[in-house]
């Protein structure tokens, strides 16, 4: 048996006999050991991590529009430069020859367009200002037509809807007439009455009862404040009294003035009515309207036709003129990339930089000019290194946990072990998918006072905090059990003591305990048995060696050895 089939053998059995000592009884004779560790105070941290490159704060690719010998290159990766300075010299002898052609072409097109449009400049603008015109008219006649039919097909419906509410409108003071004359007004007649009645009993007890009093008082059986305050009652009384009067004496002159504002309201809700049945007649009107604007609409098209039939014999010298034109324009824009070539021949640096590439050398001799398939040549690559960043891409199920100004802990391929501190300062609105996964770019700022040099190109690794808490209790994820309880170490470490605890935060690989637990104390992270494992592991050497899961040979015989396999341990 070779390797390979040594090792597609020993996967199924690596798992079965996982599954072996996971769900079977430990013998009696088991050896367990347990692994402790100890509970200490620390920082309790939850981040999620994504890898990217260390970028500079901008990048720009210095390139020649120029053809020709590069006779000077003035600056070498490292440099500094600033805005303006030199960067290269292109030899100009072969673009000084594309300016003086492309010079001479312009005239000569210039000279024809002229020709060509003095002919047909009166002739045109008539011919537009003609249609124009019609066009207008047409459009015109056209909003005239659709507003007509709008107001034709509302018209109806909204006389018809005017007189169902005038209608309604009258019927309604009608009602409000009639339940005024049956109801509100005997209604008022009997609380005005009712009223003067109650405030004559009042006003007539109040009396009687101040008499009484003042009568007492007379025989000393009552104080004179008694006396006051029947007095005082007596003269609300009377003064309900006199207001109850005064109200049914007027009564009658109210529920005329009622009756006859009512009576106004049902002759202007019947005026309305009449009106609105007179309008009626504004639907023959509206019909009308729309077969006018129709015909106008006709007799604007016959126009517009005509003036167009007119333009047409304009249109071609036109087309002569804009061929000539079309011409000069590319003769001109010939003659523009011609000189902005001859003045690319000196290169200089766009802005402040360093100097972080460089893609040629002198007497490299460069294509000349751009086009839709080239850019122009790179002559060196100049970068804003003042400021950093790392460009890493998180995965879209953890990216809802990355915010703008979050910290970041930076760790460089380059220099493991050495963090520097970042911020959060982008990340992309939009997603990307490659190779089946769909991850979120977020730009990293990595901030100053850094012990370590990073350079852009550089890998780096972002870990996003999403929890700190320093100086908290803190035991390893694997100790809590299922529970809520941890199994502590007692006097003897083969028989741990379990233990409920109160837990708060959860890290990476760590959880905070609130209460429970104390500094310096051994919690269970691990219990192996030892004696279930060697087993395990025999009957896996024996699978490997050709003996089965089943510890017999291939036809259930006796085992056949292989002089091919490895030996347990062995390379």
């Amino acid at each position: 048996m070779n390797s390979r089939n040594v090792l597609f053998l020993g996967i199924p059995v690596l798992f079965l006999g996982g599954y072996a000592f996971l769900n079977r009884k430990p013998p009696e004779t088991s050896e367990i050991e347990y692994r402790y560790a100890t509970v200490a105070k620390g920082e309790l941290m939850r981040s999620i991590s994504a890898t990217g490159q260390v970028v500079a704060l901008t990048t720009v690719d210095v390139k020649s529009k120029a053809g020709g010998k590069v006779v000077k290159l003035a600056v070498d990766e490292g440099a500094v430069v600033h805005k303006g300075d030199l960067i290269a010299t292109i030899d100009p002898a072969d673009t000084q020859s594309i300016v003086d052609q492309a010079s001479a072409d312009l005239q000569s097109a210039n000279a024809r367009a002229d020709q060509a449009e003095k002919n047909l400049e009166l002739q045109i603008a008539q011919g537009r200002n003609d249609v124009e015109d019609a066009r207008t008219a047409l459009e015109a006649a056209k909003v005239r037509y659709r507003r007509a039919g709008i107001q034709s097909k509302r018209q109806p419906g909204l006389t018809k809807a005017t007189i169902a509410q005038a209608q309604a409108a009258y019927d309604a003071s009608v009602a409000e007439m009639e339940r005024m004359q049956r109801v509100t007004i005997p209604q008022m007649r009997r609380d005005s009455q009712g009223n003067l009645s109650q405030a004559t009993a009042q006003r007539d007890t109040a009396v009687s009862e101040l008499k009484r009093q003042e009568e007492l008082l007379d025989k000393g059986y009552v104080s004179g404040a008694a006396v006051d305050r029947a007095r005082a009652a007596a003269e609300v009384a009377k003064t309900s009294y006199e207001t109850a009067k005064q109200r049914a004496s007027t009564l009658e002159d109210e529920v005329k003035a009622n009756l006859e504002a009512q009576r106004r309201a049902v002759a202007r809700a019947r005026a309305a009515l009449d009106e609105t049945q007179i309008n009626i007649a504004d639907d023959d009107i509206s019909r009308t309207n729309v077969a006018e604007a129709a015909r106008n609409i006709r007799t604007a098209e016959v126009a517009l036709q005509r003036a167009k039939d007119n333009l047409m014999q304009t249109e071609i010298r036109r087309t002569e003129v804009l061929a000539a034109r079309a011409s000069t324009v590319r003769n001109k824009v010939s003659l523009k990339n011609a000189q902005v070539q001859l003045d690319s021949t000196t290169v200089l640096a766009p802005r402040d930089g360093v100097v972080t590439q460089k893609y040629l050398e002198e007497g490299t001799i460069i294509p000349p000019g751009t086009s839709t398939f080239s850019q122009g040549t790179s002559l060196v690559q100049i970068s804003d290194v003042t400021q950093l960043f790392v460009e890493c891409a998180v995965d879209e199920a953890e990216v809802a946990n990355v915010k703008i100004g979050q910290p970041v802990r930076i760790t460089a391929d380059a220099f493991r072990g050495q963090p520097m501190d970042g911020v959060v300062t982008r990340v992309n609105p939009a997603a990307k998918t490659e190779n089946n996964v769909t991850a979120v770019k977020v730009r990293v700022k990595v901030l100053p006072g850094g012990k370590v040099r990073i350079v852009p190109g550089m890998n780096a690794t972002c870990e996003f905090i999403t929890l700190s808490k320093k100086d908290v209790l803190i035991v390893p994820s694997q100790a809590l059990q299922d529970d809520g309880t941890v199994q502590l170490k007692g006097p003897d470490p083969k028989k741990p003591i379990s233990k409920k605890v109160e837990v708060g935060e959860t890290g990476n690989d760590s959880i905070e305990i609130k209460d429970g637990l104390k500094v310096g104390d051994e919690v269970v992270t691990a219990k192996i048995d030892l004696a279930l494992l060697r087993d395990t592991q025999k009957k896996m050497q024996e699978a490997e060696q050709g003996g089965g899961l089943a510890g017999g040979g291939p036809m259930g015989g006796k085992k056949t050895p292989n002089r091919n396999a490895k030996k347990p341990g062995g390379k």
